[in-house]
């Protein structure tokens, strides 16, 4: 995986150097998950969630958001 930076110290896939390690990332604008609060990458029912939803345009940077937290 590349680079991906994330300053979540607290969630289970925090590097030191301010690194993401999961396996696998999901971005999403916030609209698409607003009725679907606990989703989450890794999960099978949230993976044809996902398939259902299919894309989701924002605008801004501030319209998305990462779904892959898991709390230490």
């Amino acid at each position: 995986m590349s680079d991906v930076k994330c300053t979540v110290s607290n969630c289970y896939f925090w590097a030191k150097t301010n690194l993401c390690s999961a396996d696998s990332i999901l971005i999403t604008s916030d609209r698409s998950v607003e009725p679907h609060p606990g989703m989450a990458v890794g999960n099978e029912a949230d993976s044809a969630l996902i398939q259902a939803i299919g894309s989701t345009p924002a605008s801004s940077i501030a319209e998305t958001a990462c779904h892959t937290f898991k709390a230490r």
